[in-house]
């Protein structure tokens, strides 16, 4: 069982005291507490002997409230020390998983789900935090308060008494055994059912736009009804198998208890042992009933903590492809201005060919346009630019330096990158524009936001650039978005500016004049801007023309119409359309 939580060795050394601490305070609680049942047998004795007075009765009086004092403070002692540990070791595990998911490449994010993802970061976590807090009390407690219990049982009373009552134990041992295996297999399925359920939740909501433009609320209802179905399920045959546990405790009690009725009141009757002696044995008896059913919860907490800890060590075992190299060049920013160099760059998705054999010049401070029909490559050619996926061969260069071996940090601050799908977050627009550069001040966001066109619009909003524009963005129209997203990258003022198609739901002119507006600002970038628009292309300074992954066509506007090949045809087919 502890090899699933060999993770938090470092946390477990860092925190020791605390949980060293508790179990101490735990220990005097149930210390105190198995002097009952001897306080008890005592009171009962001396009552029985006809020696008890007023004295006698308030020192046992004074000894109750003692032993009850006691355990109130030690009980909210360990409380504080496991417990407390055990939160912290949640948001220690949370923040760990987090960090770690912000480490993966984005081939990762393509295989896993987003629901799956949650669920990582909520129930299983809190089921781990469970057995590393609760449990651990209820472990600590069961073992001690049955070893304890057997010893004074021994010790005070008839040995052969002892041994009857202990009959029905090696039953309920092997019981829970088998209970154990049962659960940890159940929970895991339990959780595997749970992030689906999170993930058809997170999926739905994301989309409602979409399911009611299209009237399909009915059809998502059905879908989401037969997740919570199969969710229900495995909850059920879950507790199908652990409802056995505690009639099987109940059962192994009440058969504890018929035999010391019987043997143990022969043994009074005869006068082999003392009715103190028989009161006090039930009472410890009666003790081992709790660690039994704590027992059982132990177990039960445990396994789903194990089983969800194992999902968790399976996600914190994943590596990212996109790592910087083991000895990666000493550089600084002003040592990475040059070119941009694809020497025979190729790269497929699982086994789909995207880009074959590139090789390509992009030059320094000037606006580089890449073209080409749906499919062609454009976007997974910046992909690789950004380091966000490796090349399956070929190399790329900047000032004659590979970006394989320039720090990942570095080679991305030199980055402003507008994507085709921007993400706006559920924020005010001027955290939005500022999300890249904290600290930014009023001016520059200001700026950022009229470099592209965005700045009136904004000021005609009742609350301006305070304005929370919803959960992604869903205030602002298509085109808002995307001039919010381009102003938060101006904001890094970046040596590289990438725009991947991302002024396609701007009207013509405005994206005619956020263009004009960065070729005559103090930007100095090489900018690269992938389109099909032929005003946008017509000012680059050099245009990429791509088709099923191969560069086909590359020049100035004016040499690619002469060649009258795919360009030309592009072209000619865009005007039609806005001539139609």
């Amino acid at each position: 069982m502890i090899k699933e939580f060999l993770t938090l060795k470092e946390f477990f050394l860092k925190y020791k005291w605390h949980y060293l601490g508790g179990v101490f305070c735990l220990l005097i609680v149930d210390s105190l507490q198995l002097l009952v049942p001897r306080l008890l047998g005592l009171f009962t004795d001396t009552l029985l002997s006809a020696q008890v007075n007023i004295a006698l009765l308030r020192s046992y009086l004074y000894f109750i409230i003692a032993i009850a004092v006691g355990m109130a403070v030690f009980r909210y002692l360990w409380r504080l020390y496991i417990i407390g540990a055990s939160r912290i070791l949640e948001k220690h595990l949370r923040e760990l998983l987090f960090n770690h998911l912000q480490s993966l490449s984005p081939r990762f994010f393509l295989q896993h789900k987003t629901g799956e993802l949650m669920a990582h970061l909520t129930n299983d976590i809190t089921a781990v935090r469970s057995s590393l807090g609760l449990s651990v009390v209820l472990m600590v407690d069961a073992l001690f308060l049955t070893v304890m219990a057997l010893f004074f049982m021994f010790s005070t009373s008839d040995l052969r008494l002892t041994l009857l009552a202990l009959i029905p134990l090696p039953f309920l041992a092997l019981g829970s055994q088998k209970l154990g295996v049962g659960v940890f297999n159940r929970f895991m399925k339990v959780q595997e059912t749970f992030a689906e359920l999170t993930d058809t939740s997170q999926e739905n909501i994301a989309a409602m736009r979409v399911v009611q433009a299209f009237a399909l609320e009915g059809v998502e209802k059905k879908r989401f009804l037969k997740s919570t179905a199969k969710y229900m399920h495995d909850n059920f045959n879950l507790y199908k198998l652990w409802g056995f546990y505690d009639p099987l405790i109940y059962i192994c009690s009440f058969l504890s208890f018929i035999i010391v009725l019987i043997y143990g009141g022969n043994l009074v009757i005869k006068g082999q042992i003392s009715i103190g002696d028989f009161v006090a044995f039930n009472g410890y008896l009666a003790l081992l009933t709790w660690p039994m059913l704590a027992l059982g919860w132990v177990i039960n907490i445990t396994q789903r903590g194990r089983a969800s800890m194992q999902r968790i060590n399976r996600l914190l075992e994943q590596r990212s492809e996109i790592v910087d190299h083991p000895l990666p060049l000493s550089l600084k920013k002003e040592d990475l201005q040059g070119d941009i160099i694809l020497e025979n760059i190729s790269f497929q998705y699982e086994q789909n060919p995207v880009l074959k054999n590139i090789s390509l010049t992009i030059p320094y401070g000037t606006v580089t346009a890449i073209t080409g029909q749906t499919g062609s490559g454009k976007s997974t050619l910046m992909y690789l630019l950004l380091r966000f996926f490796e090349p399956g061969q070929g190399r790329i260069l900047v000032g004659d330096h590979p970006i394989s071996q320039v720090p990942l940090k570095l080679w991305r601050e030199k980055f402003g990158y507008v994507p085709q799908d921007n993400f706006i977050f559920s924020t005010t627009i001027a955290d939005n524009i500022a999300f890249a550069r904290p600290g930014a001040t009023w001016e520059e966001i200001k700026k950022a936001a009229k470099l592209v066109a965005l700045d009136k619009e904004i000021e005609s909003f009742p609350a301006g650039y305070n304005t929370v524009v919803g959960e992604r963005g869903v205030t602002l129209s298509g085109g808002q978005q995307q001039r919010l997203a381009l102003a938060r990258a101006l904001l890094t003022k970046p040596e590289i500016l990438v725009l991947d198609d991302a002024l396609s739901s701007v009207d013509i002119t405005t994206e005619e004049h956020i263009i004009n507006n960065l070729q005559s600002s103090n930007i100095r970038a090489t900018v690269i801007i992938i389109s099909h628009r032929l005003k946008v292309l017509k000012k680059a300074a050099k245009i990429l023309v791509l088709e099923d992954g191969c560069l086909k066509e590359e020049g100035t506007h004016r040499e690619l119409l002469e060649q009258r090949g795919l360009y030309f045809l592009l072209c000619q087919q865009q005007l039609w359309e806005e001539a139609v």
